[in-house]
């Protein structure tokens, strides 16, 4: 049975915005949380009539903006401000908050792929590769100390806890179809691999159904990784081009993806620095994955007074600037995603996709299509002023 109140962080974000919306249209109670008065007149733009509560999500003057929520989505991800260490630091207190809500039964963590590293390589042993991931990013590996700090926090509150490893979330307004689009209509893009590996992702709306079902369901497991497993990166990347009316992405030579998989899987700080003192340009160094997850590393171990002098130096260089200086002419083109193994099981099991009405084909690809219109054609004249919907004024700001 669905709880009675389902609170929802995160709820401006694309994930928690989906999944706003889909409970919301299914009649069931759901409360949105806002950071501020702007995040709440995004979310009563979108979902009209929705509950939304402005405030932080730890208790404050003996209140809890969700302490009549006994299940609570956790789509937010606090920001770390260039900080690595204070992401490790703000996660957990953001876990220690929403635990301190009065009537908490349930609490669902969304965690991410990229627990499983960057470019996921293939597992001989399918369970142990998902009970013991080896993150290879900085991101990756607070996303998995944020998981196993939420089990074992909720755990000693007396509070379930689901963990969704969620995979590339792709649909109307998402970042990835965006890339996704972008790469079809290059005419020097090729598909590795004809698009024959998983893709590890799933769309936003059978997403945001599939949470709803999971509300319906006691879960057999306390931790899932959340994809359409079925799904290649040819599936993907053919429905965007149906929905916008493009041809398909032609396939890369298997001999030219395994040279672009191989360059991902040789990636390292020792060949980085190799590759640099034979081209001497610090900005490239400086820019290499392999490097810059070991900067980060370090950080995140590091008191933040200097860390605080590192990162603004970071930001002035735009160390970021540049997928991977190793990967020579491929570095534009080819994220490590579209060359990884499919990530390891136990799966969360999806909601069908409905027939007709929202979440269904046509709808995602009608919507996928405006989207792509709004962005990709020019506009002409002055910007017209944004119009704030009636409700927003009426949103409860404690």
């Amino acid at each position: 049975m669905k709880p009675n109140k389902i609170g929802v962080t995160g709820a401006t974000g694309q994930v928690g915005a989906a999944v706003v919306k889909h409970l919301h249209e299914q009649g069931i109670p759901v409360v949105a949380v806002a950071r501020n008065a702007l995040g709440a007149a995004l979310i009563d733009a979108s979902v009209p009539d929705c509950e939304i509560r402005i405030g932080g999500t730890s208790r404050i003057d003996g209140k809890h903006v969700l302490d009549d929520c006994e299940t609570i989505l956790n789509c937010a991800i606090a920001s770390s401000g260039g900080n690595p260490r204070q992401a490790y630091a703000r996660n957990r207190a953001l876990v220690n908050g929403l635990l301190e809500a009065k009537s908490l039964r349930w609490l669902v963590h969304f965690s991410t792929v990229a627990i499983f590293g960057e470019l996921i390589k293939k597992h001989r042993d399918e369970q142990r590769a998902f009970d013991h991931p080896r993150p290879d990013s900085e991101y990756g590996r607070s996303k998995l100390h944020v998981e196993r700090y939420a089990a074992r926090r909720s755990n000693e509150r007396g509070v379930k806890c689901t963990v969704l490893r969620l995979g590339h979330v792709y649909g109307a307004g998402i970042g990835r179809s965006r890339e996704i689009i972008e790469l079809s209509r290059d005419p020097g893009f090729r598909l590795p691999f004809d698009g024959r590996n998983p893709s590890n992702a799933i769309h936003v709306d059978r997403l945001a159904l599939s949470i709803i079902a999971l509300l319906d369901a006691a879960p057999g497991r306390d931790t899932y990784s959340f994809a359409e497993k079925a799904n290649t990166w040819r599936d993907i990347f053919d429905w965007h081009a149906r929905a916008i009316g493009i041809a398909p992405v032609p396939a890369m030579s298997d001999a030219d993806s395994e040279k672009v998989h191989a360059l991902w899987a040789r990636a390292s700080v020792t060949r980085d620095i190799g590759n640099w003192v034979r081209g001497l340009p610090i900005k490239r160094l400086v820019r290499s994955p392999a490097l810059f997850d070991l900067a980060l590393r370090i950080l995140s171990k590091t008191p933040e007074g200097v860390t605080k002098r590192v990162t603004d130096m970071n930001r002035r260089i735009g160390a970021r600037g540049t997928v991977a200086s190793s990967l020579g002419s491929y570095n534009k083109l080819i994220p490590a995603l579209y060359v990884s193994a499919g990530m390891p099981g136990p799966f969360l099991d999806l909601a069908p996709i409905p027939a007709t009405g929202s979440g269904s084909e046509s709808e995602r690809s009608a919507e996928l299509r405006a989207w792509y219109l709004g962005w990709s054609s020019p506009r002409l004249g002055p910007p017209s002023r944004p119009r704030v919907s009636e409700g927003a004024a009426a949103v409860d700001g404690r």
